[in-house]
């Protein structure tokens, strides 16, 4: 039989208590009808023409609460919408951009207007557009297209949700059939055709050709 003694429990002093409740002190009572819970006070600041307070930004409440504005970077252009561009800036920066593009001269190749969506692809397309819409020719903006084509199918990539982790396909059948299919797709003529960053010069006797079936029109 073993025996051992136990350790005297530490004594706990009315200081030591005493000294614990002034750590914890309790919590502070603040009644709801207490003046201390709150208070009226004066509030400055600024509120767009829906009411929507915004504070010290003057600058958002303006925003928020007007239709339209000045240009920022030249108050002699038009009003314009808020949230929106400047239109006339828009304007001139493209037309700084066409003409730093570099020329060459058209062959008949596929153009876009700058300024617009109408491809022409051909030599009597476009003559037929200039006429028809009396188009001036002093101001007409062209660009010449680049085209866009399909792109060849990698089967791992294809099928890549179906393999397992660090997978690639096997089947000999398989790899055939994509590769069958990626030397038609290299084949392919383009899908279709984008603005370039070449602009348009178009030959003088086609600028001849056009101006002399106005004339006859007119005639």
């Amino acid at each position: 039989m073993y025996s051992y003694a136990v350790p005297p429990l530490p004594s706990i002093h009315c200081r030591d208590m005493a000294a614990k409740d002034e750590v914890m002190p309790k919590e502070k009572v603040v009644m709801y009808e207490s003046p201390e819970a709150a208070s009226l006070q004066t509030v400055t600041g600024w509120v767009d023409a829906g009411g929507r307070f915004w504070g010290k930004d003057e600058h958002m409440a303006r925003y928020s609460g007007s239709t339209h504005r000045q240009c920022e970077q030249n108050p002699e252009h038009p009003i314009h919408t808020t949230g929106r561009g400047c239109p006339a800036c828009h304007e001139e920066r493209r037309a700084a951009n066409f003409a730093a593009m570099p020329k060459r001269v058209w062959a008949g190749e596929p153009i876009i207007e700058y300024d617009g969506d109408r491809y022409f692809f051909d030599e009597d397309d476009l003559r037929d557009y200039l006429i028809e819409y009396e188009i001036d020719l002093a101001e007409l903006k062209l660009v010449f297209c680049t085209p866009n084509y399909p792109s060849q199918i990698d089967p791992n990539d294809h099928f890549c949700d179906d393999l397992p982790e660090d997978g690639e396909i096997s089947d000999d059948q398989l790899l055939a059939a994509f590769d069958l299919l990626n030397e038609m797709i290299r084949k392919s003529p383009p899908l279709s055709w984008s603005p370039g960053k070449e602009a348009v010069e178009l030959p003088k006797t086609f600028i001849d050709m056009v101006i002399h079936e106005r004339l006859e029109a007119q005639a």
